[in-house]
């Protein structure tokens, strides 16, 4: 059985469409990164990321000590209803998370980090169609070059931040935080690139502020609270 460590792969998990063939569990397709928040099995990620897959069977995989890996059930999943934001409930437990949303103002300059898991790596992972092992996680950071109101192509909601470092395709709904102790304040949710005419890429997160508040029926408190509830020892 998985049991969460001071690792941050336990924190910060691809999640995957997924089938049961006879007593084991087949991986089909990594649909991009989810980080948990507070203490009772929810976690963020990109609305992209799961919409489309509602049909489908979504688990979240986790890495084992002793090698290989463990899946846990998407129980229930929400979409924000304008920006690019969703949250899943997990099965199983217990479960806790050094997350938390900061509730403050950024700006450019800001510098942050990233953990998350880029398509590169579900490649490396993949034997006839099927994902084998799991993806490994990557590091990346970065500064916000500036903070965005509007749409922009192919990139869903309206608040962002404009970042300084790609961090990749897959990545999408990875937490964009800064380092602090003993939790980690989430400034933003990473929602992918944009390929300019001069075929160069951006990236942008969503802003912290733009969902802090959001009430999902499955939570039944906003996330703000709940990511408060990081249950550390």
């Amino acid at each position: 059985m998985f049991t969460q460590s001071d690792r941050i792969r336990d924190y910060v998990f691809p999640i995957a469409t997924a089938e049961r063939k006879s007593s084991r569990i087949v991986v089909k397709r990594i649909l991009g990164s989810d980080f948990l928040i507070g203490n009772r099995g929810f976690a963020l990620t990109a609305k992209h990321v799961i919409r489309g897959s509602e049909a489908e069977h979504l688990i979240a995989i986790f890495a084992l000590s002793t090698g290989g890996w463990f899946s846990y059930e998407v129980m229930s999943r929400e979409m924000h209803p304008e920006e690019d934001v969703a949250l899943v409930k997990l099965s199983g437990g217990p479960w806790r998370s050094f997350f938390r949303l900061s509730n403050t103002a950024e700006y450019s300059s800001c510098k942050y980090r990233l953990f998350g898991y880029p398509d590169d790596t579900t490649y490396e992972c993949t034997e006839r169609g099927n994902v084998v092992i799991r993806p490994d996680l990557i590091y990346n950071e970065g500064y916000i070059r500036r903070r965005f109101n509007g749409e922009l192509p192919l990139i869903l909601g309206c608040s962002f931040f404009e970042l300084s470092e790609v961090a990749g395709k897959g990545c999408s709904g990875a937490p964009v935080f800064k380092f602090t102790r003993p939790e980690w304040d989430v400034i933003g949710i990473y929602v992918g690139e944009k390929l300019n005419d001069r075929a160069t890429c951006v990236s942008y997160a969503v802003r912290e502020k733009a969902f802090r508040e959001w009430e999902p029926n499955i939570l039944g408190v906003s996330v703000l609270e709940e990511s408060k509830n990081t249950n550390l020892t």
